[in-house]
């Protein structure tokens, strides 16, 4: 059977066959530098098949989150449109005939102690304290009893005291100062008082003074004075603000009679 004749290579010998030898080589060098690469494209599109798959995973999971997120901002933005619009309530509220309170109700605190026995009671005294406030650098009100005394009532330098000054009635030795303070209640004889301290106001029988209602006072205390016929009764208690003149609080003052003076 015919075939193609089968081409002889001839024997090489000197340069000639140098320069095909080296051609040769150059082929299979290109060959297996060919081979190399298409191994090495084929792993790079895997990876890049691989990387993008998962790229577009975690897109569709991203936009999935981002869906559901508008659609909750759109549920509240309808539901406060509808507030504002005015729509009614879902719920209609009660009626009741009581007013809701406010605020929580007062703490209830003890009652105030009566006073010492002789004591006039002041609760029902008309308050002008007001009328007889003459403070300017300190707590200071004064007035003038219905037999002449100078009184006053102030908290300054730590002292806090109830005063009168004059002619002490009542008593069986002589005396111009009745004092109570925070510690001491006292009858003395010594010079007149500061002057911002006389010449106050005349108060009237059934009416009373108060200086730092409340307990508003230096240790936070409050002075009461009153007036009932021709008798002057003066208290200070001390902390008012925290016993609000209970049995635990501590007090002392003085009551001017023309019958008898006493001081507690």
């Amino acid at each position: 059977m015919a075939g193609r004749p089968t081409r002889l290579l001839r024997p090489c010998r000197g340069s000639h066959c140098d320069g095909r030898v080296r051609r040769l080589q150059d082929r299979r060098h290109r060959a297996s530098a060919y081979r190399r690469w298409c191994t090495s494209v084929v792993v790079r599109e895997g990876v890049v098949v691989r990387v993008s798959t998962v790229t577009w995973t975690r897109v569709m999971m991203v936009l999935a989150v981002v869906a559901v997120v508008t659609a909750a901002v759109v549920a509240v933005m309808q539901v406060v449109l509808n507030r504002d619009g005015g729509s009614a309530p879902a719920v209609a509220p009660l009626e009741t005939s009581e007013p809701v309170p406010v605020t929580s109700p007062p703490v209830p605190t003890a009652a105030a102690a009566p006073p010492p026995p002789g004591f006039p009671d002041l609760d029902g005294f008309t308050d002008v304290s007001q009328d007889h406030d003459v403070s300017r650098y300190y707590p200071l009100a004064t007035f003038t009893s219905p037999t002449g005394l100078q009184c006053a009532m102030w908290s300054s330098h730590g002292d806090t005291a109830a005063f009168c000054f004059g002619a002490i009635p009542g008593l069986d030795h002589p005396a111009n100062q009745a004092y109570a303070g925070d510690y001491k209640a006292s009858f003395d004889q010594n010079k007149p008082p500061d002057t911002d301290k006389l010449n106050g106001k005349p108060l009237a029988s059934g009416e009373k003074v108060i200086l730092g209602a409340g307990g508003n006072l230096m240790g936070d205390d409050q002075i009461t004075c009153g007036v009932q016929d021709l008798t002057v009764a003066c208290m200070v208690i001390r902390g008012f603000r925290q016993n609000h003149g209970d049995d635990t609080a501590q007090r002392h003052g003085f009551v001017l009679s023309p019958q008898t003076s006493w001081t507690f």
